[in-house]
């Protein structure tokens, strides 16, 4: 660590390191004040050495605003003293920033020799503060690897995605100085509209949640389809002659810096959308840097996870053909064997023992039974994924995984055969049930949720929930989508108070 000592009573200035580590990461707060320790230390030893009564070391960021430290007590603006009594030196090399130091009027004036001890002590405060933004830049480098790794760590032993992704948006609205950050997916069938499906930070953040964003030729469309991060002075201000479409949706009017980091490369998985409030700096080009590398590392991690589901999927559906031929080649054989004997004893039986043939005829057409029950389960394990049963599924899945670790207790109900669900259908109902019940565990602050899918002449989902309502901005955004989603099939959603909690219907016609 560099050290020096200007004379045997003056104080050392050092560049102060970050605290140490233990369990927790150091903080970015911290590292700020790190930097500023080390300007007050150079400060207030100027001062002393020069026998100033005050000394301002200010250090230019090239970015954001400059950091100025005070020692002692400036002149007031009306105090009015000869410039001899002030010194104003740049350290080591012009722009990198300036120490001020003044005496007061009635001392004695700097003299030539206080100049050139300036000029060397400007010289050596320019190292020091150097060796601290050195420190600061790689602790926040630190922090950034140390939170990419617990993302990557946390994908990888399977903790589910959306809460993976909202501790990212957490993670980066704090390192990046961030008063919110939002997790923007593919809406569910809209190719060209991401959603706001987990966000982080400020009070308002809440509000970003559910929000949809369309794609369109944004800048916003640049940063997700090709993968590279963009840096915006103002979301709400279009470049020159671009659409005025490229304001960002209902969040724009509040933030105006942001920083587009999309996760997965080319073909992006999520991109985050980091925001400061309008008025705010912009986003320093260090940590454009830093959230890239952090969101490739969460890539890394991401493509791993997705790697790992298709090998299970592989895996599964390898299972699935080896119980399929196990059925047909064994058990399905064994039983057509064993009702094909007993069929035989029946026939003989009838001259002698027609009451027994009877019974044995019986017990062969249940085994006739059993062995078609077999043969729609062989069907079921090599069906695709429009069939009844995996539909089902799906479905199960979603509610599943919307609601596991939210305290809700769901409850799904499908009251007839989806088999016969036109295929260009199943993906509007998997995504309306998601969004529906999604909607209630962020919003209501239900306990309880009942999901019923019911097909007759028509599709309809109807989510009811014992919580508190649905609050303003869910219906301007997540339920406006829906209805728009059952407008273009010709059917409707409606939103009506339950005995206790709220009702949601969403009806289509089976042809629309």
């Amino acid at each position: 660590m560099y050290r020096f000592r200007l004379r045997a009573d003056a104080p050392t200035v050092r560049a102060v390191p970050p605290p140490a580590l233990p369990g927790s990461p150091v903080s970015d707060a911290s590292l700020d004040d790190a930097v500023e320790a080390t300007q007050r230390a150079v400060a207030r030893a100027a001062a002393v050495h020069l026998g100033a009564d005050s000394a301002v070391l200010t250090v230019r960021t090239g970015s954001g605003p400059d950091r100025s430290v005070t020692v002692g007590s400036p002149p007031r603006a009306d105090d009015v003293a000869p410039e001899s009594h002030s010194l104003v030196l740049p350290l080591g090399v012009p722009g990198l920033g300036t120490l001020r130091l003044d005496r007061a009027i009635e001392a004695e004036p700097f003299t030539p020799a206080d100049l050139a001890t300036g000029r060397a002590l400007a010289a050596v405060a320019r190292t020091a503060v150097e060796n601290a933004v050195v420190l600061e830049h790689a602790g926040r480098r630190r922090l950034w690897a140390l939170a990419g790794t617990a993302i990557a760590t946390a994908l990888l032993s399977g903790t589910p995605a959306d809460q993976v992704l909202r501790e990212a948006a957490a993670r980066v609205a704090e390192l990046a100085d961030a008063d919110a950050v939002g997790v923007l997916v593919p809406a569910d069938g809209e190719e060209e509209t991401l959603m706001i499906g987990a966000a982080a930070g400020g009070p308002l953040a809440a509000e970003m949640e559910g929000v949809r964003l369309p794609l369109a030729e944004t800048r916003l469309h640049a940063a997700h389809r090709s993968g590279v991060p963009q840096v915006i002075e103002d979301i709400a201000t279009p470049p020159p002659g671009a659409d005025p479409a490229e304001a960002v949706g209902e969040i724009a009017g509040q933030y105006g810096p942001a920083l587009y980091i999309p996760l997965g490369g080319p073909s992006s998985l999520a991109t985050l959308a980091v925001l400061r409030t309008r008025g705010r700096p912009q986003f320093d080009p260090r940590v454009l840097e830093l959230a890239a590398a952090f969101a490739r590392q969460a890539t890394v991690a991401m493509e791993l996870v997705g790697s790992q589901a298709r090998e299970r999927r592989l895996q599964l559906q390898a299972d699935r053909d080896r119980i399929a031929r196990d059925l047909h080649d064994h058990v399905v054989q064994r039983i057509f064997a064993t009702a094909l004997a007993l069929d035989r004893i029946g026939r003989s039986l009838e001259p002698t023992a027609p009451q027994v043939a009877a019974r044995i005829a019986e017990r062969v057409d249940e085994l006739d039974g059993t062995i078609a029950r077999i043969r729609e389960s062989i069907f079921e394990l090599h069906a695709e994924d429009a069939s009844s049963a995996a539909v089902r599924r799906r479905l199960t899945e979603v509610v599943r995984s919307v609601t596991e670790g939210h305290g809700v207790r769901p409850a799904l109900r499908v009251r007839s055969e989806v088999e016969d669900l036109p295929p260009d259908l199943v993906p509007d109902l998997v995504a309306v049930v998601r969004e529906l019940v999604t909607n209630v565990v962020r919003h209501a602050a239900a306990s309880r949720l009942t999901v019923t899918v019911a097909i007759a002449g028509d599709v309809r989902v109807v989510v009811t929930d014992d919580g508190c309502g649905l609050p303003p901005v869910t219906v301007r955004s997540g339920l406006a989508n829906l209805a728009d989603r059952a407008e273009r099939r010709g059917g409707r959603l409606s939103v009506a108070a339950a005995p206790s909690g709220t009702e949601i219907e969403w009806t289509v016609p089976l042809t629309g």
